[in-house]
């Protein structure tokens, strides 16, 4: 029975790595789908900016999560405009601060890449000609030595971004 159960131990070990692995190789979307995205569902990311300052949201919602107080019937809106429009994470730092809506995410934890959408007029860097390339690989992102970041103009403050960390 003990060798079974060691076996079985060793067993789900192998087939969560895989899965972290798996989950892990898992391209990020093409800016161009992401664009389309942002076309097609560009009132719902204004009205979640719009929410976000109403509320003076300060921290992160999820499907299953929620930083701030909000009544059930407004985070059920967040999470309905969310979904409608493909953003599986809304992070807002405050009234008037810029605003980031991922949709996508490769790793866990400290490693990762992610994309989504940021709201940000104030934003100053250079624009990439691409994000569907590592961040580490593209001359106008901001580095440090385990993360990079860099965005994609959309226009009126709305910007495509992608970053990293290893």
């Amino acid at each position: 029975m003990t060798v079974c159960r060691s076996l079985l131990a060793r067993a789900n070990i192998v087939v969560v790595f895989l899965c972290l692995l798996a989950i892990a190789g898992c391209d990020l979307p093409s800016d161009a789908s992401l664009i389309r995205q942002f076309q097609r569902s560009r009132q719902d990311f204004e009205r979640l900016r719009q929410m976000a300052d109403e509320d003076n949201i300060q921290g992160r919602i999820h499907s299953d999560f929620a930083d701030p107080k909000l009544s059930d019937v407004r985070l059920t809106e967040y999470r309905r405009l969310m979904k409608g429009s493909g953003i599986v994470r809304l992070y807002a730092s405050g009234r008037g601060k810029p605003l980031e809506l991922i949709v996508d995410a490769n790793g866990f934890l400290a490693q990762g890449d992610y994309k989504g959408f940021w709201y940000n007029p104030a934003e100053s860097r250079p624009p990439a000609a691409s994000l569907d390339e590592s961040c580490f690989d593209i001359a106008e992102a901001t580095k440090q030595e385990r993360s990079c970041s860099a965005v994609l103009d959309l226009g009126d403050g709305w910007w495509l971004i992608r970053y990293e960390y290893r």
